[in-house]
């Protein structure tokens, strides 16, 4: 984020990412979501995820009822459009394999300006929803050093939709949002991301086979927080 205030804002490309993807994946997903009342209406806010597909931040971005900030694998930030629709909705890299403090700083960036930060802790794609994996300690120290509220999201059915095979497949695909809690900041790192994953876990059992909401391709865009 730039304190620079004379500094050009940038394009607002929310929309067209949201109304793209809905458009572009409707012969092969739906999305509903489950617990939009779960997330806070205002302030800061850290959403943990699972992660078995791709889709899994379309998927999120599509659906939450404000809009999320992701961070992205820095490669996907040297191709010119991506460049341009990711900083838009002020996406930003991270150095996959190092500890990047950049993007650590910038995340945290976003958090204490009131922002809804989305991670994926497990920091790579699992080969099934069933299993929740090993945590890395980012997302912990996020929660930890800001004190924010931290939402469990669970996503299901994207993995079919696109697997790590590739090809795209006609499918359901359902975010579901658990209760937030906070995690205090004596808190053991590791124990508080393993807590993260539980919660997860746990947001998917209690949404199971209870009833989602569609969101449709001209569903309302969630307007812009404190924008960079």
């Amino acid at each position: 984020m730039s304190d620079d205030k004379t500094a050009p804002k940038q394009t607002d490309t929310y929309w067209i990412l949201k109304r793209g993807t809905l458009v572009l994946l409707r012969p092969w997903a739906t999305f509903y979501i489950q617990g939009a009342e779960n997330v806070p209406k205002e302030g800061p806010v850290l959403y943990v995820s699972n992660h078995t597909s791709y889709l899994d931040p379309v998927a999120i971005g599509n659906v939450t009822p404000r809009r999320v900030v992701f961070m992205g694998k820095a490669e996907l930030f040297h191709h010119k459009i991506l460049n341009w629709l990711l900083r838009g909705v002020d996406g930003f890299p991270v150095k996959r394999g190092e500890a990047d403090m950049t993007a650590f700083k910038t995340a945290l960036g976003f958090l204490k300006a009131g922002r809804v930060v989305c991670v994926f802790p497990e920091g790579t794609r699992q080969d099934s929803e069933e299993k929740i994996g090993v945590p890395e300690p980012g997302a912990a120290l996020f929660a930890i050093k800001t004190g924010c509220p931290v939402v469990p999201v669970f996503v299901s059915g994207a993995s079919h939709v696109l697997g790590k095979k590739g090809g795209l497949h006609r499918g359901k695909i359902t975010v579901a949002f658990g209760e937030p809690y906070t995690i205090p900041k004596t808190a053991d790192r590791d124990t508080a991301g393993q807590e993260m994953m539980e919660a997860v876990a746990k947001t998917r059992e209690h949404w199971r086979g209870k009833p989602a909401q569609r969101v449709g391709v001209f569903s309302p865009i969630p307007p812009r927080e404190n924008q960079k």
